[in-house]
């Protein structure tokens, strides 16, 4: 296999590929004589991604449904996202958004109006803890879920984490911040897994959280009457 022009592919790298050098230029893909290495991902105007929703307009209409930007964070490449937000409500869909708000708060400003529900992300109330394991501070991310809750229907969810997050303690404090929101109902437990500890291998990278054990059905359940004891709905999975 010949060398990619970044020099990032060789067979003289462990794995063929040297992800330090690698800059996505998807050269390697072009060069790989059997096919294998193939590049994800297609760059997309809003009008093209809008050309390709209204293959499933009719399911929005009859189930009431709509549209969700997932990430990543969408909010990084809020632009592009903002445009699609209103491109689809002049389709007169529904408009929904799986994010963390961590974003200057002139980006919720602009981009939230045209959302109609923001599923919300909150990792931990603790700011060490949250900066150990996300490697920022949830300052921000809290002080924008006020407003964001102030804007639209907002689900908060919670991926619960053993060892970082999933202590009745932790929920507790997370269901008590819920409380001084507004326009929340509901909170999502999203209990950790294992499903994507394949990507990293196809990555080339660690998974580091090879040792964390997932939630047993009992803790599940005793974190979510924590949930519910705050007067709120409780879905496990989201």
């Amino acid at each position: 296999m010949k060398a990619c022009k970044q020099g990032a592919i060789s067979p003289d790298n462990k794995g063929l590929i040297n992800r330090n050098l690698c800059i996505g230029c998807g050269e390697c893909a072009n060069v790989c004589p059997t096919g294998a290495l193939v590049l994800k991902g297609t760059k997309m105007t809003v009008q093209q991604v809008v050309q390709e929703l209204k293959k499933d307009a009719t399911n929005y209409r009859r189930s009431g449904g709509g549209i969700t930007i997932s990430g990543g964070e969408p909010l990084l490449q809020h632009d592009f996202t903002l445009e699609l937000l209103k491109a689809a409500k002049e389709q007169g869909w529904h408009t929904a958004i799986e994010t963390t708000a961590y974003a200057d708060g002139e980006v919720i400003e602009k981009v939230l109006p045209y959302v109609d529900l923001a599923l919300m992300d909150i990792k931990s109330m603790n700011p060490e803890v949250h900066k150990k394991f996300t490697g920022v501070s949830n300052e921000i991310i809290l002080k924008n879920a006020v407003r964001v809750s102030e804007i639209t229907k907002t689900v908060i969810r919670v991926p619960t984490i053993p060892g970082v997050n999933a202590d009745e303690e932790d929920i507790l404090a997370i269901s008590k911040f819920a409380k001084t929101l507004h326009n929340i109902k509901t909170i999502h437990l999203l209990p950790y897994h294992t499903y994507g500890e394949n990507k990293y291998e196809l990555l080339g990278r660690d998974y580091l959280m090879k040792d964390v054990m997932t939630l047993t059905p009992e803790k599940i359940q005793a974190l979510k009457t924590v949930v519910e004891g705050q007067g709120f709905e409780c879905i496990i999975g989201g």
